[in-house]
């Protein structure tokens, strides 16, 4: 198996997860927080996607972030350069309940062009430094930063959910 197919996988793994685990949520449910330090399911889900459109489009082709360049940002009244990074509990307190169906289809345009990128790989591009200010990160360092921020957010909304509906049934 290549390499990019090993991270394609990953990815539509994640993707199989992140579609059971909204499938059947509430904008209740996308908007609770167990307590004031804590992020709600609709900023994890903005800030996952958010934070692959930067690595992909910014970081690794030097391009304008979907966000932006196709006018996310102003359909949904936010930022235009904000990824959720070092939020304040007060910033994801005042964040906004998003609509569930339009976050996911800007998912869908991140995710559309990150296995457009991802595909056009060899090799050797995953060893290039693409940032000279971030020499630590290649672009395999980059899709492996990915990888890891996709499952531990995973994880954090099948957390929230659950605590929600376990508190919800007794």
């Amino acid at each position: 198996m290549e390499l990019n197919q090993f991270i394609e996988a990953n990815l539509k793994s994640e993707s199989d997860l992140l579609e059971a685990a909204v499938k059947d949520i509430t904008p209740q449910e996308l908007a609770w927080r167990p307590c004031p330090q804590a992020n709600h399911i609709g900023w994890i889900l903005w800030h996952m996607f958010r934070v692959e459109d930067f690595w992909i489009q910014f970081f690794a082709q030097r391009q304008p972030e979907l966000w932006e360049r196709d006018g996310w940002h102003q359909k949904f009244g936010l930022p235009t350069r904000d990824t959720g990074f070092g939020h304040t509990p007060e910033q994801v307190s005042n964040f906004p309940v998003l609509d569930l169906g339009e976050v996911l289809q800007y998912r869908e345009a991140v995710r559309s062009a990150t296995l457009a990128y991802l595909r056009s790989l060899t090799p050797p591009d995953f060893d290039v430094l693409p940032r000279e200010r971030r020499p630590d990160m290649t672009v395999g360092g980059m899709f492996r930063q990915i990888l890891g921020e996709l499952y531990q957010h995973q994880g954090h909304i099948a957390y929230l959910k659950g605590l929600q509906r376990a508190g919800s049934s007794g």
